[in-house]
């Protein structure tokens, strides 16, 4: 069941002959076309907060001047009609080089990539509206068209394979012939091999996360004594800065980390509350001073006294360490491959 419409693409889809994947879920935008539309590989969907924001990704044949491709789309006067006359193309932002990128502040409304224009149209008060979606990928499409070669039946990442039918490689639509599916397949297999073969360190990995435990916990400490309140935002700070301390000592992710830094995290957010009720035992008897014994005293107490603050306390710990457990996940050693016509958002039939 949802409230939102589920097929506000299906005549955009079948129109351009692209898959569609209708709305899923109830609250929160997830419609999906994709696919090969006059030699370039669309992708159009809902993504940031809340699913409120537009992402259009075009993919097409790599180029080796990204400044030249950028001028050109800059100067073509029918992008004008994009929302906002289509002035952020201005300030475009050309990427290079793989890996994850991290963006500090707001996402850039363009992006260049060496084989990909992604167009990602921030929610506003009027819009974007779905109906209007279609004629702005049009005009993107064909700019892109006058600008540089589209796909013509060949492989991407080869260029000699013929392949008339695109794949989601981590879904994301690439044209991939047999050849190089298969390769990506055995080298994301002997990925796989290669790190379940590694050591895990996890005596090295508990001693880093325990050190982040300890400095989570006197972060609580000390943000509750400024604050005289406890967040939750706290709590996953700590479980975050658990895992990743795990991760760097331990080399390897497996289910014994998981469990030690879930563990180290919910005892880092009890540590924090318990300095706290040491610092805060001290400010009140300046005799006593500041000792653990006394804040675990007062911590216990507080059990039969408010026991209702402790739980949220506790709940926020447990968020923490459910948090810190999801970061400990095994890494994906190798891209996922689905068919042209499987929704992203299930279990991927064939992978690599």
């Amino acid at each position: 069941m949802s409230f939102l419409p589920k097929n506000e693409w299906q005549n955009w889809s079948r129109e351009w002959g692209l898959t569609h994947h209708p709305q899923k879920g109830m609250f929160y935008r997830n419609e999906q076309v994709v696919g090969l539309y006059q030699g370039i590989l669309v992708q159009a969907t809902w993504g940031g907060d809340k699913n409120l924001s537009l992402v259009v990704r075009l993919r097409f044949p790599a180029s080796q001047n990204l400044e030249r491709l950028k001028q050109t789309l800059v100067e073509d006067a029918s992008l004008d009609a994009l929302p906002g006359g289509g002035k952020n193309r201005k300030k475009m932002n050309i990427v290079t080089g793989a890996g994850k990128r991290i963006h500090i502040g707001d996402v850039p409304e363009f992006t260049l990539e060496a084989s990909t224009l992604r167009w990602f149209r921030t929610a506003s008060l009027n819009g974007p509206k779905a109906k209007d979606v279609p004629g702005w990928v049009a005009l993107l499409v064909a700019a892109l068209k006058r600008a540089t070669p589209g796909f013509e039946g060949r492989c991407e990442q080869c260029t000699t394979g013929v392949t008339r039918q695109f794949v989601l490689l981590d879904d994301v639509p690439a044209l991939l012939c047999g050849n190089c599916q298969q390769r990506l397949r055995a080298e994301g297999e002997m990925a796989d091999r290669t790190y379940d073969m590694s050591e895990a360190r996890h005596l090295n990995g508990a001693a880093l996360a325990a050190l982040a435990a300890v400095l989570g916990a006197a972060g609580w400490a000390l943000f509750a004594a400024l604050t005289e309140r406890v967040f939750a935002l706290a709590a996953i700070g700590i479980g975050a800065m658990v895992a990743f301390a795990y991760r760097y000592g331990a080399g390897r992710v497996d289910g014994m980390g998981r469990a030690i830094g879930g563990v180290l995290t919910l005892a880092s957010v009890v540590l924090g509350q318990i300095l706290y009720y040491a610092w805060a035992l001290s400010k009140e008897h300046p005799d006593f001073g500041f000792q653990l014994e006394g804040g675990l005293a007062v911590y216990l107490g507080m059990w039969g006294e408010q026991m209702g603050t402790e739980i949220i306390v506790l709940v926020f710990g447990l968020v923490g360490a459910w948090v810190a457990t999801k970061a400990l996940v095994r890494p994906a050693q190798h891209p996922v491959i689905r068919e042209a016509d499987q929704d992203p958002r299930e279990a991927p039939r064939r992978a690599a």
